[in-house]
């Protein structure tokens, strides 16, 4: 509670009490004069003695970064089997194992802190700003500049950047959630006192406070270690969970394969009778479970991530908070976009000859009352800045005042200011949306403190709601003045305010691309009906046709079938409640299947955003977005998102070809090795077969800079079918090498290369042994170069990095030479086992696409790219197909109809399960992926130390 003398800081209705400020609650704040703020030498005293309005955090330690990388379940089995080889004295194979895990392990170390001071800069350039007065002017700063003593003016949806103390203006509604866990909002000035805590964030109310504390000091500042502590959390992505699984699976199935390779050879074919056969089959059983350990999987699928989130940021301006929301991105089938600031310019101007004055006033009048229940201190708000641009403000021109005001809530739908004239007449001013200001129980009765009904006629009001339809129709977004001269208990309608807010250039184009990309797009707005269907067809969202409902059809407790089929179909909804676009997005998400995407920028689009998977901030969204959001873009407009939904599917596409190609690798070379050991009792050197196993790994990593096209379908986290073709290809890999090695494989008679029939003896010779050595090479590195193509031959996608490419031959090359120095494989063999290697490929490449295209029916299925949008004009329309220009508008509407019906299909075939829809899963393992930001993002002052 604060000092029982506060109450003096505020007095309603005497503006001369509410400018000044006791210094009771800091000794070292003077009294402060609100309406002037701090002076500059004031300002510059409390810094040097407060600091920055920030708190220090204390980084993970780079020793516990670097050990947690050899944490894990795969790194604990290859431990093992280090100790286990050398247990049995095979000292070189221990080696070699110790080598893999440190060599993963320290890659994994660089790539995880490349990917940390990666995104600690994107995020950094994610500034809260609040408006600060100071020497009697009204700037926008950024939060962490704030001091003991600032007059700051709190609106909707900011997070509280400090502890302050409540002024004057509305009472404010207050989520204390973060700090307090409850979960209804708390009223200030109340019961609560007057001092509002850092770290909460305002759901209604606009009013001017003044800082007590900053940084360290406030009470969030004290608890930092709490409200930091998952902040190094593990965010592990649905999809990676799955794959996690299928390769613990796989690890199983190669335990259960080697287990019964080991006991044939010991029991049947006697090795356990002597220590020497024994260890030797040890060793080498252990050598296959090293092999079948995709361990460097984990560190390809996050290094792939890291990039790609960070180039998301620096290319596309769209700073993703955590690796699901990657993996969202990939996946959204359907964006629902807010409308003003994102489809269109938020740049509002007014048109002064339509403003529609009612009889008792003029035009000029009706400006004049509008800019006197302006806020010159919103400095963001496009509605006040279009009107003050309009009129001068008579608070400056003329000297009125602004007592106190009521801000504006999406629930109550305008604001009140109470003003006192240059003649000393006590005013009170509304403006809103014309329903409101009509009568303020017009679709319901609200909480705010003043309700009316205007006095004028029903004919009258009947009038001018005709005037404002018919605005409406043009595209104008209006606002509704009225005015009461005692003290609010009636109120007369003054007139109405047409807005112009036009969309922007290039949205027209990219809703065609989003479209062509089969991610439909729901425009979902609070302006009238008339004003969204206008701008629906000005940026080409359905054509002529377009489906844009009133948002009170969705409303109601539960959803009946022709509810849900209303939002399957619409085009998008207007005058909508923050209620009404949660409700869309959950309809969307949980009852169709869909991934759903949401934009928004204020407190009001907090509950959709965060209902969505793919939660949009949009640039300029005030604190209370950005929090929800999974996405935070700086730069405007829709066209990072469109950006943002090819990077992100071209990122999944080079992951799921690793995971497909890792697993299928670990399958051929299991079933390969155990094979041989089955029908002919020859096991390969135990030492290759791990080094073959490292150099894999290492030779893959350059996967993550791979060239590859997004998918026109969403990208969803199955892993079902990445198995299928695992299993595909590392079945029909393994049924080629057995041809090679038992009907045409070189050996070595006498002086003299022949082909014939080998039969493989109960021992290896070194030569055999390399030559399966370097066919397991030469096969597994190529298969990269088809499993990177889902559905077509290998040359028909874009070509593989140079830096791919180099490392696949490099190690071919090594391997190579090794077999031919080290293991005394001659020349010839090494040139035919490379022929027959490639030819396998190929062989693999062409039944890849007779089995999944032919056989199963698969489509190959078209690809975008972000090239293709910055090239198109903005006035592109893409449907399904081109569309004929010379055709009539209702023939251009019946093909944008059968585009909107196939994406429908698509969205369809790409829903999720109830288990998908459930979401993503936190560990505190600190293993495998990345960490979720959303916790640094809360607390916008914080740096590491």
């Amino acid at each position: 509670m604060p000092p029982s003398d506060a109450e003096d800081i505020v007095v309603e209705g005497s503006p001369a009490s509410m400018n000044k400020l006791s210094d009771v609650f800091l000794d070292d704040i003077t009294s402060t004069d609100a309406s002037v703020g701090l002076s500059s030498s004031s300002y510059s005293a409390a810094l040097a003695k407060h600091g920055r309005n920030e708190v220090v955090v204390e980084a993970t330690p780079m020793w516990k970064l670097f050990v947690r990388q050899f944490i894990g379940v795969m790194q604990l089995i290859l431990v093992v089997c280090a100790v286990l080889s050398a247990t049995f004295g095979d000292w070189t194979d221990f080696g070699i194992i110790l080598g893999l895990v440190t060599i993963n392990g320290v890659l994994a170390f660089r790539e995880e802190r490349a990917a940390m001071i990666a995104l600690a800069s994107l995020t950094a350039s994610i500034e809260s700003t609040v408006t600060v007065v100071r020497d009697g002017v009204s700037t926008s700063v950024n939060v962490v500049t704030l001091v003991p003593g600032d007059i700051i003016l709190l609106i909707g949806g900011l997070k509280v950047p400090a502890d302050v103390r409540w002024l004057k203006g509305d009472k404010m509604k207050i989520d204390t959630a973060a700090l307090t866990g409850e979960p209804i909002p708390r009223t200030y000035p109340g019961e609560h006192g007057n001092d509002i805590l850092g770290g909460t964030t305002v759901c209604e109310g606009e009013a001017y406070c003044q800082v007590l504390k900053t940084g360290e000091e406030t009470e969030i500042g004290k608890a930092s270690k709490n409200v930091f502590e998952d902040k190094n959390k593990k965010v592990i992505s649905l999809f990676e969970a799955k794959i996690m699984r299928v390769v613990y699976t796989i690890i199983a199935a190669s335990f259960v394969i080697v287990l019964i390779q080991f006991l044939i050879q010991g029991l049947k074919r006697d090795q356990f009778d002597n220590y020497t056969d024994t260890s030797m089959l040890i060793v080498f059983s252990l050598a296959v479970i090293v092999a079948s350990i995709p361990i460097a999987l984990p560190i390809v699928m996050q290094v792939t991530m890291a990039i790609g989130m960070k180039e998301l940021g620096e290319v596309h301006r769209a700073v993703v908070t955590s690796v699901p929301a990657l993996q969202d991105i990939a996946s959204m089938s359907i964006l629902c976009s807010d409308k003003t600031g994102t489809l269109t310019t938020a740049v509002i101007t007014i048109n002064k000859e339509l403003v529609v004055a009612s009889p008792d006033f003029d035009k000029a009048s009706v400006l004049l009352y509008a800019a006197a229940a302006a806020n010159p201190d919103k400095l963001g708000d496009p509605i006040d800045s279009a009107i003050l641009r309009a009129k001068m403000s008579p608070h400056k021109e003329q000297g009125w005042t602004q007592d106190r005001s009521i801000g504006f809530s999406p629930i109550t739908k305008r604001t009140v200011c109470f003003v006192t004239t240059n003649d000393g007449d006590k005013l009170v001013i509304a403006k809103g949306i014309m329903s409101k200001i009509l009568d303020t129980s017009d679709g319901g009765v609200d909480d705010a403190e003043l309700q009316w009904k205007v006095k004028d006629s029903a004919d009258f009001c009947a009038k001018m709601k005709l005037e404002d339809e018919g605005l409406s129709t043009l595209g104008y977004k209006t606002i509704s003045i009225a005015v009461s001269r005692d003290g609010g208990k009636s109120f007369v309608f003054v007139g109405v305010v047409p807005m112009l807010d036009p969309p922007r250039a290039d949205t027209k184009k990219t809703i065609a691309f989003l479209h062509h990309a089969n991610v439909s797009v729901k425009m979902i707005t609070g302006d009238h009906r008339n004003i969204a269907i206008e701008t629906g067809k000005l940026i080409n969202l359905h054509g002529s046709d377009i489906e844009i409902h009133n948002g009170e059809k969705v409303r109601g407790e539960e959803s009946s079938e022709e509810t849900k089929k209303l939002i399957w179909d619409s085009d998008g909804f207007a005058q909508v409640l923050p209620s009404d676009k949660r409700k869309v997005v959950q309809v969307l998400r949980h009852d169709f299947g869909t991934v759903v995407g949401m934009t928004g920028d204020g407190v009001n689009d907090a509950p959709a955003l965060s209902a969505a998977q793919v939660g949009i901030a949009v640039e300029g969204a005030t604190d209370a977005a950005k929090n929800a959001a999974a996405i935070i873009l700086t730069d405007p407009g829709l066209s990072p998102i469109y950006g943002a939904i090819v990077m992100s599917r071209e990122i999944f596409r080079k992951v799921k070809s690793y995971v497909v190609y890792r697993i299928a690798c670990s399958i051929f070379m299991v079933l390969t090795l155990c094979i041989l050991v089955f029908v002919s009792a020859c096991s390969v050197q135990p030492v290759l077969i791990i080094l073959l196993a490292l150099l894999n790994d290492i030779s893959m990593l350059p996967i993550a800079y791979d060239h590859v096209s997004a998918s026109r379908s969403p990208e969803l986290p199955r892993a079902r079918s990445l198995v299928i073709r695992a299993l595909f290809f590392g079945t029909l890999a393994t049924a080629l090498a057995m041809v090679y090695f038992y009907t045409i494989n070189p050996m070595q008679d006498g002086n003299e290369n022949v082909f014939h029939s080998i039969r493989f003896e109960f021992f290896c010779t070194q030569q055999t042994s390399a030559l399966v050595w370097l066919f397991l090479c030469i096969l597994s590195e190529s298969l990269i170069f088809t499993v990177r193509v889902p559905t077509g031959y290998f040359w028909q996608a874009k070509p593989p990095s140079i830096y791919l490419v180099a490392s696949v031959l490099a190690t071919d090359i090594l391997v190579s030479l090794l077999a031919g120095v080290w293991k005394d494989m001659w020349f010839t063999d090494i040139l035919i086992t490379w022929a027959f290697g490639l030819a396998s490929f190929l062989i693999i490449d062409v039944c890849k696409v007779f089995f999944f295209c032919t056989l199963l029916g698969e489509e190959a299925g078209s690809t975008i790219t972000f090239q293709q949008f910055v090239e198109a004009a903005d006035d592109t329309t893409i449907v399904s197909e081109p569309v004929d220009r010379d055709v009539e508008a209702d023939a251009i509407s019946a093909q944008m109809l059968i585009a909107k019906k196939a994406r429908q299909s698509v969205h369809a075939k790409h829903r999720l399960t109830t288990n998908e829809i459930e979401g993503h899963k936190v560990v505190d393992s600190d293993h495998h992926m990345m960490w979720s930001w959303r916790s640094w993002l809360s607390w916008h002052g914080a740096r590491h130390h």
